[in-house]
């Protein structure tokens, strides 16, 4: 350390790579980390990076690819001066070429660049590729062959998602310091950089096991021998697991093929279809047969019983009232005031005998006239006369009859029932929906009888019920069996799925543990080293808490309130929600944190999408403190809404006027919004297409806008699983030609869209072209959509985002006819184009 402390002071510049590897192996050799004899002591040479960091620097190409991921060897990427845009969906590749330019730049969030794991790799087979940069007015070009922290690329600044959570919650150190301000961390770097690489081979060892673990699914086989890797571990048998045959490594993309078929394929939306189904034929069941069990004699019995009540009960009472001066007497509103009276009089307990002549009125307390009396006793009789209280229990019996019959009939739900029954389908003709429904309007006009207290007409009753209940079980077993013959098929799938996802993972896990053996072998090798390592870290500490203190003074007023007012501009840009900054300055580094109300973290307050902007914000605060250099965002708005989206496509504009910017991204609005901006500055944006061509991944397309998908993409895929299809059986064949039906639809809509339509209008494209309306060949057109739209209905009906009715679920799609129809198709567009 002494050395190493004497050089950066002697020099007042970084130490370089080699420099410090020198050192680090003097500092092993001085402890006995490693043999050998300490080496000399020798003067730094010029740090150039200190006399480039206010040079212009920018991207010009990446190609040559070679055993990156498993990208295609042949790709070129042109950077433009101003903004590139990448687009590419997921799986596309377009992540291999984003890690390249991260693990040159050695950015935070870096990730490590491997090769193809679907292929057999020699120990030849590294990542590399060809970088050109200009530097100034000079163009330069180098050959990456996977280095880490490579001048000048470690300028780069690079926003993804994983830079979120650092940008929120992370204690930052700033990437770029100024002036004099850059003396103070040379020397702290210098020990950083021997103690990290301590570090870096203590975690090498300590925690293999968390990073290996990743790589390997907890279902795997490979996955509990990794979990417990030590130096007990039986490296044969891991090399023996690591030995993966040809005719496995062949079998990847047969079985990646199946797995999608049979994902994309899952009946259980059938199945719930179908169970809804029994549900509403068993309430029908129960309903119907409630209306069947109708007693009609009983009901008219009661009906007639409270005819004869009321006749009788209303001579008695009009007899009784003739000739009494009283308004509205005997009608129902003077029936419950009188009643009510009764009742009151009941709850005083007064004698049977009142009123008398001697009572008084117990209303109002005033003596009872006799004319009163006679009144009142009037009124009470009419209240308690036999007449009265059996029109009351007829009453009661015809609404105990129709109260029992609406409890299990309930015409309302059962019409939406049985709507919603001949709507799916199921097993009825016109002739039994006709029955069903005429049944179930027998049961609302019984019911209205009953409300109205007539009697109920129903001579075929016997008969009805026997049709309807034997239509019902019909279709009740029919559904029975599609339940069955649905569950039954999603359990073959299921098992299906099972297998081949467990072979695939099993080559997989098998093709991982090839490539990462070697270090699993020097995990092995180097635990008993730990523990030494560890003695000597620990002394690093205290010698960098002094170099802290030295630096706090300095960078609070030089850096930090600088940083502050670009942060606060930013986040008023992105509409971002206020935060704490704070610069506590550990270590001898300038750094910065956020918290938010109580020193909360953001990260526990804020939502997902208030969170991006926060790192947004403070990653472009930084970015403005750091000279010219370009900028990386690789997918920057996910979580974002379409507000804020529009918000950060704003900024990227801006930012590129000054610095080169490259966007990464699969989010098609994104990209048609960023290229909509440069519509009529065409030269200062690049649009590049990144998409798989059949096993070609990460196929390089320079255009104008994106593409979801393509003529020839889909062309590809669906000849892919039509191969597929020959060589299948079972459930995979089924679900293999079901997404070839799929992919078949999808051809349909990019045919008529670019082709028979010419582009008129376009998905995701803000504008009609009517310039293009002239190009559509008329006279063809007719034939075209005649042969074109049957298929492309039979695509509906094949996939499973599609309703059908119930009675077709069962009938699947043979692999002659997907390959009838997709003749069919390519017919039908040769002889448009050819006409065209």
């Amino acid at each position: 350390m002494k050395q190493l402390v004497s050089e950066v002071i002697l020099s007042q510049k970084l130490v370089a790579d080699a420099k410090l590897d020198s050192l680090y192996d003097l500092f092993l050799r001085e402890k006995g980390l490693t043999s050998g004899d300490p080496v000399g002591r020798s003067k730094l040479g010029d740090d150039q990076n200190i006399f480039q960091a206010n040079v212009d620097f920018s991207l010009v190409r990446l190609d040559n690819l070679q055993h990156v991921n498993a990208l295609a060897q042949d790709q070129v990427l042109d950077f433009n001066p101003k903004l590139t845009i990448v687009f590419g969906e997921n799986a596309s590749g377009k992540t291999g070429y984003v890690r390249v330019l991260k693990q040159a730049a050695a950015v935070r969030t870096a990730e490590p660049v491997l090769p193809n794991l679907s292929t057999p790799t020699q120990a030849k087979d590294f990542p590399s590729a060809r970088i050109r940069y200009r530097l100034g007015q000079d163009e330069v070009e180098i050959e990456w062959k996977g280095q880490s922290g490579l001048s000048p690329f470690t300028r780069i600044d690079v926003f993804d998602s994983r830079a979120t959570a650092l940008h929120v919650d992370g204690d930052l150190n700033y990437i770029y310091t100024p002036g004099d301000l850059a003396h103070f961390p040379l020397v702290q770097e210098g020990i950083e950089n021997v103690r990290g690489r301590l570090q870096e081979k203590i975690r090498e060892t300590t925690k293999a096991t968390n990073r290996f673990l990743p790589h390997f699914d907890r279902q795997s086989r490979i996955y509990p021998l990794i979990d417990f890797l030590g130096a007990s571990t039986d490296l044969q048998e891991l090399k023996s697991l690591a030995v993966v045959l040809e005719q496995e490594l062949a079998e990847v993309s047969k079985l990646n093929t199946e797995i999608e078929a049979l994902r994309s394929r899952d009946p259980t939306a059938l199945l719930k279809l179908a169970e809804r189904q029994k549900e509403n034929l068993e309430a029908l069941a129960i309903g119907l047969s409630a209306l069947g069990q109708f007693d009609a004699p009983a009901s008219n019995l009661a009906i007639d019983r409270l005819r004869i009540a009321r006749r009788q009960y209303e001579e008695a009472t009009q007899k009784s009232f003739a000739g009494v001066p009283i308004p509205g007497v005997l009608q129902e509103e003077w029936t419950r005031f009188i009643q009510a009276g009764e009742d009151y009089l009941r709850t005083l307990e007064v004698a049977a005998s009142y009123p008398g002549t001697a009572d008084q009125c117990t209303y109002c307390h005033q003596p009872l006239s006799p004319a009163a009396v006679e009144l009142l006793k009037k009124y009470r009789d009419y209240c308690n006369n036999t007449f009265r209280i059996e029109l009351t229990a007829s009453q009661k019996a015809v609404e105990l009859i129709q109260t029992s019959l609406q409890q299990n009939f309930d015409p309302a739900d059962l019409g939406r029932r049985m709507e919603e029954v001949f709507e799916n389908g199921g097993s009825f003709t016109e002739e039994n929906e006709a029955l069903i429904k005429e049944f179930l309007e027998k049961g609302n006009r019984i019911l209205a009888s009953l409300a109205q207290r007539v009697d109920v007409v129903w001579t075929d009753q016997a008969e009805s019920m026997e049709k309807v209940r034997t239509v019902l079980g019909y279709a009740r077993t029919q559904n029975e069996s599609l339940l069955t013959n649905l569950s039954e098929r999603r359990e073959k799938r299921d098992q299906a799925l099972r297998e081949r996802e467990t072979k695939l993972l099993d080559i997989e896990s098998r093709l991982k543990l090839q490539t990462l053996l070697p270090e699993i072998e020097k995990f092995v090798e180097d635990a008993k080293w730990v523990d030494k390592a560890k003695i000597q870290q620990q002394k690093f500490q205290g010698l960098l808490r002094s170099i802290t203190e030295s630096s706090k003074a300095a960078s609070e007023e030089l850096l930090n309130r600088d940083f502050e007012r670009h942060f606060d501009d930013e986040c008023k840009r992105l509409r971002a929600p206020a935060v704490t900054l704070q610069f506590p300055g550990r270590q001898g580094q300038v750094t910065r944190k956020k918290a938010v109300a109580s020193g909360h973290k953001p990260s526990e307050t804020l939502s997902e999408g208030e969170q991006k902007v926060i790192a947004l914000a403070d990653f472009l605060a930084e970015v403005s403190l750091k000279p010219f250099a370009p900028v990386i965002f690789d997918d920057p708005i996910n979580s974002l809404d379409y507000r804020r989206m529009s918000e950060v496509v704003e900024r990227i504009v801006e930012l590129c006027q000054d610095r080169q910017v490259i966007v990464f991204t699969h989010n098609i609005w994104f990209t048609t919004e960023l290229l909509t901006k440069f519509e009529k500055r065409l030269q200062d944006c690049s649009y590049f297409d990144v998409s798989r061509d059949g096993s070609r991944i990460g196929v390089v397309s320079k255009g104008n806008h994106p593409r979801a998908d393509t003529m020839k993409s889909l062309k590809g895929r669906i000849n892919e699983l039509i191969q597929n299809a020959e060589k299948s059986t079972g459930e995979a064949h089924a679900a293999t030609i079901e997404k070839g039906y799929e992919l078949i639809r999808n051809i349909c809509e990019v045919f008529v869209e670019s082709e028979v339509l010419q582009g008129v209008t376009q998905r995701y494209q803000p504008n009609v072209m009517m310039t293009r309306l002239p190009t559509i060949n008329f006279s063809v057109l007719e034939n075209t959509v005649q042969a074109i739209y049957p298929i492309y209905e039979d695509c509906c009906r094949y996939i499973g985002s599609h309703s059908q009715p119930l009675e077709t679920l069962n009938v699947r799609p043979t692999l002659e006819t997907l390959k009838q129809d997709w003749k069919t198709i390519l017919r039908v567009r040769d002889a448009y184009i050819k006409k065209s």
